[in-house]
């Protein structure tokens, strides 16, 4: 559920699975830094939608605020909008910790898109609870590196 769920891609069409990538990759392109938690996510992804890492690359390199939240005006379906705000605080998770720019990033897209920035404070609280869950689990079982 929290990381790229390959049953949902599915459902998006071809449109819909760019877009979701251009948003996610501008979002990482919002600090001009790709941090190794953002790659190995960003490798995961590129997994789950098909693509070559050349590609994410070329849509991190190409990337804007102004062409994301375009971007994300055309996603009307509300589920689908929600689980694009998921995947944003995933990713924006994946360094040290939730910076300003990429706050902004997030409401403006979730702006577009008419989610409440209540509901992406609430998406974000629960991807902060999984990502501890799943610190603490690594912990227990002595998986952590």
């Amino acid at each position: 559920m929290f990381y790229p769920d390959q049953a949902f891609i599915n459902t998006l069409s071809s449109a819909e699975r760019f877009i979701f990538l251009k948003i996610i990759c501008g979002l990482v392109a919002s600090d001009r830094q790709v941090t190794k938690g953002e790659l190995l996510y960003l490798k995961e992804v590129a997994l789950k939608y098909q693509t070559t890492s050349d590609t994410l690359v070329d849509m991190i390199k190409t990337s804007s605020r102004k062409s994301s939240v375009i971007l994300a005006r055309k996603i009307t379906n509300r589920t689908n909008a929600l689980v694009l705000i998921k995947d944003l605080c995933m990713v924006a998770s994946k360094d040290t910790e939730l910076e300003d720019h990429e706050i902004e990033y997030i409401l403006d897209v979730a702006e577009a898109m008419q989610i409440e920035p209540m509901k992406v404070r609430e998406i974000n609280d629960i991807v902060n609870e999984y990502l501890f869950v799943a610190k603490k689990a690594s912990i227990i079982l002595e998986q952590q590196s």
